[in-house]
């Protein structure tokens, strides 16, 4: 099963947030936030922070792929 971050997308959309926002707002590197585009896993804690940010659970960020 493969992670995707579709959901923390739509997100921000849904927020009128952009990626730039966030990354800068939650303090992601490069590496982090290029393994989020790019649909490849991530440390918990990252995902808690941007779920803080964005006020939201860990659960509305992610969905598994076959």
């Amino acid at each position: 099963m493969k992670i995707s971050y579709s959901p923390l997308w739509r997100k921000l959309e849904e927020k009128k947030l952009s990626r730039t926002e966030l990354r800068e707002s939650v303090q992601l590197g490069s590496s982090t936030y290029s393994k989020l585009i790019r649909n490849q896993s991530v440390t918990t804690d990252t995902l808690l922070k941007i779920s803080a940010y964005l006020r939201c659970d860990v659960s509305e960020l992610i969905e598994s792929k076959k």
